[in-house]
């Protein structure tokens, strides 16, 4: 006699996004009902928790005005690498300084110079090691490079490692387990950007001989962020080749290792880029700090400096608007130290600033 069968499943979602996949195994059976409830919610959904406000602090401005550097907190400090540090008759200079800021002490230190001129560059950390992979070589408008660097902090020494499949600046550079992955990021040449790279490789950090093809990004794009959250990366924003007054982007990319393969969620509520080194983890949260919109700055060439701070919650898939910061700030350098957040350096419509700020 047929009788309906009833089941009962609790899951949990960690990324905003259910996905049910209905598989035959034994001759045509029926779904007749389906029905989904949050646990504990009496079948509805919650809105997020209001963030709570931030209260931004002024600290040690960086030794010199800087931005397009590469930077990321390991441990208690935050360290920041190259960039460039002035303008001259319009012309952004680069820098191989390197150094460290300790907001226990709020004192900054010198640390070993980056081996070339660099910006652009992708930023990751394993253990005590900083890597840096790809960016622009040079004052601007430097070529680009393959280049890949790590540097330790326990010994303060660089070493080059496995160089990129290809050049590339701009793009983003995460950590996921044992691997380092790099994504998106462009060619430029001769001051004309060429191309925009969906590609996506990975590098193996026990055994790191050569980068290794994985899924390509979908929307090839660079001056995008990347975080990993919940054993999964995250491509946010970024851009179009070099159009900072309109190509910025709302596309935001998960990507899971368990079937090599991205997906949409929920888009930026505006599109952004100059957003590489400000792209962070936060309480649970993916936040990215200030960066570039559509705009018209300097003559109508370039974007729109913004002082918005914004966090996605992968649980809701949902976007909040956190308080902004003191003043715009594009391509700065922002991370957490404990439960701060800590940003430095960046640009506004004035040209490169110095200022450092901790948001709690």
């Amino acid at each position: 006699m047929n009788r309906p069968l009833v089941r009962n499943f609790t899951t949990r979602v960690q990324d905003g996004r259910l996905d049910l996949d209905f598989i035959r195994r034994v001759e045509n059976a029926k779904l007749s009902a389906l029905e989904i409830l949050p646990v504990g919610t009496g079948g509805t959904v919650p809105p997020p928790p209001a963030p709570a406000p931030l209260a931004w602090t002024p600290r040690a401005a960086a030794p010199s005005t800087l931005y397009e550097g590469q930077g990321a907190a390991l441990g208690a400090r935050l360290y920041v690498f190259g960039g460039y540090d002035r303008n001259l008759n319009g012309r952004p200079i680069a820098t191989r300084a390197a150094r460290t800021y300790d907001p226990a002490t709020d004192r900054w230190a010198a640390l070993p110079d980056v081996p070339e001129f660099l910006t652009h560059a992708g930023v990751a950390v394993d253990g005590t090691a900083l890597y840096l992979a790809g960016g622009f070589l040079g004052d601007h408008p430097g070529p680009h490079t393959d280049h890949v660097w790590k540097f330790d902090t326990s010994a303060n020494t660089w070493t080059a490692m496995a160089p990129l499949p290809g050049g590339r600046a701009g793009g983003a550079l995460v950590r996921l387990g044992r691997d380092l992955h790099y994504f998106g990021g462009t060619q430029r040449s001769g001051g004309r950007y060429l191309q925009d790279f969906g590609d996506h490789w990975t590098l193996n950090l026990d055994s790191p001989a050569g980068w290794r093809p994985a899924a390509p990004l979908p929307n090839p794009r660079n001056h995008l962020g990347g975080v990993e959250l919940g054993g999964r990366l995250y491509a946010i924003g970024g851009q179009h080749l070099g159009n900072e007054a309109s190509g910025n982007q709302t596309d935001v990319h998960v990507y899971t290792p368990a079937t090599d393969s991205w997906r949409a969620v929920s888009p930026l509520p505006l599109p952004l880029g100059h957003i590489t080194s400000s792209t962070l983890v936060w309480r649970g949260r993916i936040v990215v700090v200030g960066g570039v919109t559509q705009g018209s700055g300097n003559g109508g060439i370039e974007g729109r400096e913004l002082e918005t701070v914004l966090s996605y919650d992968p649980a809701t898939d949902r976007w909040t608007v956190l308080t902004p910061l003191p003043g715009p700030r594009q391509s700065s350098v922002a991370d957490t130290i404990g439960d701060a957040l800590v940003v430095t350096t960046g640009s506004t419509s004035a040209g490169p600033t110095n200022t450092t700020w901790i948001g709690r």
